[in-house]
């Protein structure tokens, strides 16, 4: 939530946030700093839990992603962040309500792009999504590491997230308990660790 500025109302952070070298402190981040603002969508780009109410239910998908790529400056238009994410351009005429779950996904992925951000935060991105469309996803989020970006997902989708992260970093009570290698932190001798791991076989 800190990530993708989406604090709900009345949330105080705690700690402080590096990126890229920049800092900011709980107080920044919880006053909505200027500097942290000029982040969001251009450094930092968020992909929500729940794509198909990330939209505004009144406004075409279109004229919602046209407004994001003029705020944030984009260098692609509307119809180019739909090619990207293999979402058909004739969606950019349909409501959020007349999507279907893998097409607002993909919309909203688009839209986390607009900015061309240098870090994705991903919010448990397939939680909604059949094992087929799961899988485009990840090929989506894998394209944009390709491309450059740094993408951080947020998921409980073990089975998926063995097929899809270079690293991982596994938390209990809000800590990190554990960071390393894919490959390595599946041997974990850390009972939490592996018993998070043990899911899938």
């Amino acid at each position: 939530s800190v990530l993708s500025g989406l604090l709900p109302p009345g949330s105080v952070p705690t700690g402080r946030l590096r990126i890229g070298g920049e800092v900011f402190t709980d107080r920044e981040l919880a006053g909505a700093d200027r500097r942290w603002r000029g982040l969001r969508g251009r450094r930092i780009g968020s992909i929500p839990q729940s794509a198909s109410t990330s939209f505004t239910p009144v406004r075409s998908v279109g004229a919602q992603l046209d407004e994001v790529i003029g705020i944030l400056d984009g260098s692609r238009d509307a119809v180019e962040l739909c090619r990207r994410v293999h979402l058909d351009p004739a969606a950019l005429r349909l409501y959020p309500h007349e999507l279907s779950g893998g097409m607002a996904q993909r919309a909203a992925i688009a839209a986390a792009l607009a900015g061309d951000p240098d870090t994705i935060v991903a919010d448990e991105p397939t939680s909604a999504l059949d094992a087929e469309l799961a899988a485009d996803i990840w090929e989506l989020l894998a394209e944009a590491a390709s491309a450059g970006a740094a993408v951080l997902v947020i998921t409980h989708d073990v089975e998926t997230m063995r097929r899809g992260c270079d690293s991982v970093a596994v938390m209990r009570a809000g800590r990190i308990v554990d960071h390393r290698r894919l490959d390595e932190i599946v041997a974990s001798d850390d009972a939490y660790v592996a018993g998070f791991f043990e899911r899938v076989p």
